[in-house]
C-alpha cells in the first residue's frame, strides 16, 4: 500500500493497468473531502462538480474486477481534494504475480 498528498488540482491518481484485478482508495483526512473520476488519457477533468465518486474524511472506496467490471477497475483515474493537502492510501492487486 502506498500513500500520498493530493491537492486541489487535478492529478492522476492510478494509471491504466490492464492486469489491474481490484482497487481501495481511502481518504485519510479527517476534514476534508477527495473526488476520484476514471478517465480516458489525456482528460483531467475531475472535480467536486464532476466526479465519479465522492470519498469523505476518513472514507474510502473499493472496486474489484467481478462487481465493478474490468473497464472501471483498469481504467485511469484522476483524483483532486476540495481543499488543502489531504493524505490517501491506495491499494491494488493485479491478476498475475510479476
Amino acid at each position: 500500500m502506498s500513500s500520498r498528498l493530493i491537492s486541489n488540482t487535478v492529478e492522476d491518481l492510478i494509471p491504466e493497468n490492464k492486469l489491474r484485478k481490484s482497487l481501495t482508495i481511502q481518504n485519510e483526512d479527517t476534514a476534508i473531502d477527495c473526488y476520484i473520476k476514471k478517465e480516458e488519457p489525456g482528460n483531467s477533468t475531475c472535480s467536486a462538480t464532476d466526479h465519479d465518486h465522492r470519498i469523505g474524511p476518513g472514507g474510502a472506496a473499493a472496486l474489484n474486477t467481478l462487481l465493478d467490471g474490468k473497464s472501471a477497475i483498469q481504467s485511469r483515474w484522476t483524483i483532486v481534494a476540495a481543499s488543502g493537502t489531504p493524505r490517501i492510501s491506495l491499494f491494488e492487486t493485479e491478476e498475475d504475480d510479476r
